[in-house]
């Protein structure tokens, strides 16, 4: 209970004390009786005394005992507070510690540089951009080959319409098949996940065709490698489907199929370090505490939302405009749906509303996104509930102009 509510509970007691008082003392005038004079009648005084003891009496008890409750249930609530501030700035810290501890060593430009900490969310961000073009592009290259399985394109229909989501299944695919390859990388190793994962959701032989089209992309640093493939990249889709037909098949099948000398040096970049290693290593505990922390927050049942949402703003103040482009990917796909698309609504604790359980909207984690769209990205097609920072510009005012 707030102290306002506390000071009003107690004028409102004194009031009601004040009234009964005057109200028998009226009453006992009326009715011949004197509690006051210089002939008091003690028998009669020491009647109303004990009745206005028994009945006021009880009440005033009664609201110190109610008082004394509140004094330490309100001692309570600022103990567990103050545990969980501790807590929620630990965890901070430690979101903090899984930054620092970033590396990733790439060849840019001309030279091979290692990134550290936040400067890592800057160059996978654009790795994931080129990887989800790449994958509309290959879509492109066989617009025929169904993507999905059937009873997967209806539940992700589902999925979108119940989160007021304005893209289309197939973008939504698109974001979670170039995040999933992005994340897992395609090398021969990760074949197996990547099937696993997909096995449900998309066809495996578009899968396979588009696993085999990343895998032709080599590490910058294989200059005579990646000529090759910017080589191929630059064709028209119809002159890239029909060279890397026979690159796939010549794959698949290796005796199968001859080629001449340049689907020969493309067919050998497959040997080749992949442009897309993956990330797992790198984003996997980040996004698992990252969660567990707004999770954390959202359980917290006696802190008011406005209270939740002030510790929520300090954990997004901690989160760079690269990062929220990261978590921004990574809730769209099926490794991040659970951010607000799809909440687990089996381990949702009965005392929590559903909305509460959002994440993204409830607290506004994208908010600090710049300007309304990134590259093909346009923000509220997917989450129309963030009250996002551009809209205090001047060129989204309903007053401007």
């Amino acid at each position: 209970m707030s102290d306002n509510a506390i000071k009003n509970l107690t004028i409102s007691l004194i009031i009601f004390v004040g009234f009964t008082m005057l109200y028998f003392l009226i009453n006992t005038t009326i009715n011949g009786y004197w509690i006051w004079g210089k002939n008091l009648d003690f028998t009669v005084t020491g009647q109303f005394g004990d009745f206005i003891g028994g009945f006021l009496g009880t009440i005033i008890n009664g609201a110190a005992f109610y008082f004394l409750y509140l004094t330490l249930n309100e001692q309570r609530k600022s103990s567990l507070k103050q545990s969980f501030e501790t807590k929620i700035y630990e965890l901070i810290h430690l979101h903090r510690e899984n930054i620092s501890e970033l590396k990733y060593t790439k060849f840019y430009k001309t030279k091979i540089e290692t990134s550290e900490s936040r400067k890592v969310f800057r160059i996978i961000v654009q790795e994931f951009l080129e990887c989800f073009h790449e994958v509309k592009r290959f879509t492109k290259m066989y617009p025929e080959i169904e993507i999905f399985k059937p009873n997967y394109k209806i539940e992700l229909e589902k999925i979108r319409k119940s989160n007021n989501c304005k893209a289309t299944v197939n973008e939504l695919a698109y974001i979670d098949i170039a995040f999933c390859l992005f994340y897992f990388g395609v090398s021969k190793e990760s074949e197996t996940i990547i099937l696993h994962k997909f096995y449900n959701r998309y066809e495996k032989e578009f899968i396979l065709r588009l696993k085999t089209f990343l895998q032709l992309k080599p590490k910058e640093e294989n200059t005579d490698a990646f000529t090759e493939w910017k080589k191929f990249k630059n064709y028209e889709v119809n002159q890239m489907r029909i060279i890397f037909e026979d690159v796939y098949i010549k794959n698949r099948k290796p005796t199968s199929i001859n080629l001449n000398e340049e689907k020969t040096k493309l067919y050998l970049n497959l040997n080749s370090e992949k442009f897309y290693g993956g990330h797992q290593h790198r984003l996997g505990h980040y996004f698992r505490h990252l969660f567990q922390t707004f999770k954390y927050l959202s359980l917290q049942n006696y802190l008011s939302k406005d209270e939740k949402y002030f510790y929520a703003k300090t954990i997004r103040a901690q989160l760079s405009t690269y990062e929220q482009f990261i978590l921004f990917f990574n809730s769209l796909s099926s490794l991040g749906m659970k951010w607000e698309y799809t909440v687990d609504l089996q381990n949702l604790p009965e005392n929590i509303e559903l909305e509460e359980y959002k994440f993204i909207s409830t607290y506004n984690l994208i908010k600090n996104l710049p300007g309304s769209q990134y590259y093909d990205f346009t923000y509220r097609r997917f989450y129309p509930k963030v009250d996002y920072e551009y809209k205090d510009d001047i060129t989204y005012s309903k007053k401007a102009f």
